[in-house]
């Protein structure tokens, strides 16, 4: 038998360590972490914040320089600055993050998913391990190339030291991280929030409700079942729109609309344009039965928290009924009032923060009782002052993308 057809075995756990020992320590740390999960997990989940979180990353950063300078020729630290140990740690930290997003991310009936701790994965303690794994190999590989720079490596250093400060800020600002909600009455300054566990927490800053504005779309007309009190289907179309003049057919019925008034109250036989808390919209309607000629008229509302609806039997079967207008916009005119005796005015609408002092500030909800007479607007409060750095990460890892793209284009150039 020729030298070139002997076959060399290598035995398990031989140096160098390849992608089977790999597995094998991140199945380890995996099983280690749910072990924790069922025996010394508790309700409360484990987060540092500052400045235990930041004294934790400068310790840890050194602790990586001085394992990489000192023991770089130790086998765990060779194998954690080489491909397998990355490639197993990557694809474990996929493999839970797909659980995460089969498994609900909620409270469980479920005593195993539960005690394994499968509907909080970004907390869970196998999570976590594997992480830091991945974290570690990061951490060294880039040291690595740090200390042994070269301009073509520049791109694979951006993109890898990017990588390592955004999940690392993103694990350990969660402890930082703040979101609290306070409750702004018109005409009082409010200042105490409340968090997710309802505990009170007193803001540096207060806000004061100047007035709480919503836009409404005009009401809907609709024709309601009698017998099962649903909405009559109508060739696809339900639902139309109240507005004066317009006419809609429904079924064997012609509906027209006399009179529209968007806040009305009932005087006598008929609505009034009235401008008061609770009143409500109301539209004039005649309706004429297409079969036999017949015509009714009367007032119908959607009626509100003050007055009740009022519809129209057209028929045995069918009554026109008025819904309750859909809200638009809604948005908050406040003044935040400072400690140094600063006034700042702003407007918040959905989805348009305003930012003071490192805190959003959004416009979650209001009263949806009282509606457009709402004198309560719900503001959301998030701090996160980790975030820049999680945002540096990113554009690290982009303009190291860009300078490996334009190394490589260059490369081809030359060589051709």
């Amino acid at each position: 038998m020729s030298e070139n057809n002997i076959k060399i075995q290598r035995n398990l756990w031989e140096n160098p360590w390849g992608y089977v020992e790999s597995f094998f320590i991140g199945f380890g740390l995996m099983v280690t972490g749910f072990f924790l999960e069922v025996f010394v997990s508790t309700s409360n989940t484990f987060t540092l914040s500052y400045p235990f979180n930041l004294i934790f990353l400068i310790g840890y950063v050194l602790v990586l320089f001085v394992l990489y300078k000192w023991f770089a020729s130790t086998q765990i630290i060779r194998w954690l600055t080489k491909v397998p140990a990355s490639i197993t740690s990557i694809v474990l930290v996929t493999l839970l993050v797909m659980i995460m997003g089969i498994i609900p991310q909620i409270p469980s009936e479920s005593n195993i998913i539960t005690n394994l701790g499968l509907n909080h994965i970004t907390s869970n303690w196998a999570f976590l391990l594997i992480l830091f794994q991945f974290l570690t190999c990061l951490g060294l590989i880039s040291i690595k190339r740090i200390l042994q720079f070269k301009w073509s490596n520049f791109g694979f250093i951006l993109n890898h030291l990017g990588l390592f400060l955004a999940l690392i800020a993103g694990v350990l600002g969660t402890g930082d991280l703040q979101r609290l909600s306070i409750n702004v009455y018109e005409g009082k300054p409010s200042w105490i929030a409340t968090d997710a566990q309802k505990n009170e927490i007193e803001l540096p800053f207060a806000f004061y409700l100047k007035d709480f504005i919503i836009d409404e779309y005009h009401p809907k007309l609709a024709l309601i079942d009698n017998t099962t009190g649903s909405i009559s289907h109508n060739n696809g179309k339900n639902l139309y729109l109240v507005e004066k003049g317009e006419k809609y057919t429904f079924k064997n019925f012609e509906v027209t609309v006399d009179e529209f008034l968007p806040n009305s109250g009932r005087i006598g036989d008929r609505y009034e344009k009235v401008n008061e808390i609770g009143s409500p919209p109301s539209a004039a309607i005649t309706v004429k039965n297409i079969e036999n000629d017949s015509i009714q008229s009367a007032w119908i509302s959607s009626g509100s928290f003050r007055y009740p609806y009022e519809s129209l039997k057209i028929s045995d079967e069918y009554s026109m009924v008025m819904t309750i207008p859909e809200v638009k916009k809604f948005s908050s005119d406040i003044d935040i009032l400072t400690k140094e005796g600063e006034r700042i005015s702003t407007v918040l609408e959905v989805n348009k923060p305003f930012k003071h002092n490192g805190w959003k500030i959004y416009q979650l909800s209001y009263d949806d009782k009282m509606g457009k007479w709402s004198d309560l607007s719900v503001l959301e409060l998030v701090k996160d002052p980790w975030l820049p750095l999680i945002y540096i990460g990113i554009f690290m890892m982009i303009a190291g993308s860009f300078y490996m793209f334009w190394m490589g284009n260059k490369i081809t150039k030359n060589q051709e």
